[in-house]
């Protein structure tokens, strides 16, 4: 008999300890996805066993188990589903009642490898960058490190077919991080990472308008570095202008997508300012051109003005052949960004700090008219001192641009 109870008691035993075993298992991963926290404008998973922020693959698997035991409980199983679709025209669109479940863990160390890139590279952009609310600082600091990425390739390698190659490991990998499966590479994982968010605080904040950024624009920016690789002379001044629309341009509409403003003035206006801040880039980089012997000025201007690029290149001296082309290259610059301003007005406010990156452009223009149109000028390659004051006034006063 006592043998007989022994058995029984054992069972018993077994029977609550498997009992508790599933219940502790639910309640902890009830924890993990109750711990999903916004802090500092980036989302941090902790529970009591210390999961690391920057795991990725370590949240993924947890991920994985807790969908797992929810269809285990509905009594099958099936494929986890990526929270991203896209639509006909590339944009994604998630499934918001799981969004919090699936949302990635805080890559700190890929944020700040984006925040100390966009510091060295785009230290204006990154002036501008901190006029935005806090929680999207780090979106914008994913696009832009994205843009410098992209920027930086063809100055990076040996030849062209290399620069392809890159490329198209950025048009890979964007469709992973739509696809919420990012290659470990730090802008991949900060711009996946930024996607979830964005959409998170939206949801979370009732904010309307859609935080949503479209995946045609990222790669409408690799499509067009990819076509300058070879370093081809802009024909004329709307092919320059074709070219700032789709790089810059394309910058400027993710980041008003980013911050959720779906405005027809907004979109005119970054238009014009990218084509603006695109030109005024091109030409205040001109003695970095002219060493890699690369004619920015397009070949209709330098022809009509009788510009020798030959003789440029050999001995890169101010003319008055190339005072004229930088004057009508630039007042074209001048145009856009005046055209731009025409629609500040009516723009809503969450848009301001996107158009802000304008204001560094304003600068250069003001400088080079100042030195006589001279783009080999070297003072007028130097940063104002003092626009970290001029970008706090210009946005406290609400009015961005001062052209005449």
């Amino acid at each position: 008999m006592s043998s007989g109870l022994v058995h029984s008691g054992r069972a018993i035993q077994r029977q609550l300890s498997s009992s508790l075993s599933r219940s502790s298992a639910a309640a902890w991963n009830r924890g993990v996805v109750a711990s999903i926290i916004v802090r500092r404008g980036f989302a941090h998973v902790h529970d009591h066993n210390c999961i690391h922020d920057h795991s990725h693959d370590h949240s993924h698997d947890h991920s994985s188990h807790n969908h797992d035991h929810s269809s285990h409980s509905h009594g099958h199983s099936h494929k986890k589903q990526s929270p991203f679709t896209l639509d006909s025209k590339g944009r994604s669109s998630r499934k918001k009642a799981n969004l919090q479940k699936e949302i990635l863990p805080a890559p700190a160390k890929a944020i700040e490898y984006c925040q100390d890139l966009v510091r060295r590279a785009d230290y204006e952009g990154f002036l501008c960058t901190q006029f935005f609310p806090k929680h999207q600082q780090p979106t914008q600091m994913a696009l832009r490190a994205f843009n410098i990425e992209l920027a930086s390739i063809r100055e990076s390698v040996s030849n062209t077919d290399i620069g392809r190659m890159r490329m198209q490991f950025w048009r890979d990998s964007l469709d992973k991080v739509f696809a919420s499966v990012p290659p470990q590479q730090p802008v991949a994982l900060a711009l996946a990472h930024a996607i979830q968010e964005q959409a998170l605080h939206h949801q979370q904040e009732g904010v309307a308008g859609d935080s949503e950024m479209s995946l045609i624009w990222f790669k409408r920016m690799i499509t067009e570095r990819e076509q300058n690789l070879s370093d081809p002379q802009f024909m004329t001044i709307g092919q320059m202008e074709t070219y700032c629309e789709n790089t810059f341009g394309s910058l400027l509409y993710l980041q008003l997508e980013s911050v959720g403003v779906k405005s027809l003035e907004a979109d005119h206006a970054a238009s014009h300012m990218a084509k603006a801040m695109g030109i005024a880039t091109m030409l205040r980089a001109f003695p970095f051109h002219m060493q890699q012997n690369r004619m920015v000025i397009p070949a209709e201007i330098t022809a009509k003005h009788n510009l020798s690029q030959e003789a440029l290149f050999r001995n890169p001296t101010i003319t008055s052949a190339l005072q004229d082309a930088t004057l009508e290259v630039a007042t074209a610059a001048h145009v856009h960004l005046a055209t731009a301003q025409s629609y500040m007005d009516n723009l809503p406010k969450a848009a301001l700090p996107v158009l802000m990156a304008g204001i560094p452009t304003e600068s250069y223009l003001a400088r080079l008219e100042q030195a006589d149109f001279n783009p080999l000028a070297p003072n007028i390659q130097q940063r104002e001192w003092y626009l970290p004051a001029k970008l706090w006034y210009r946005w406290r006063q609400g009015k961005l641009f001062d052209i005449k």
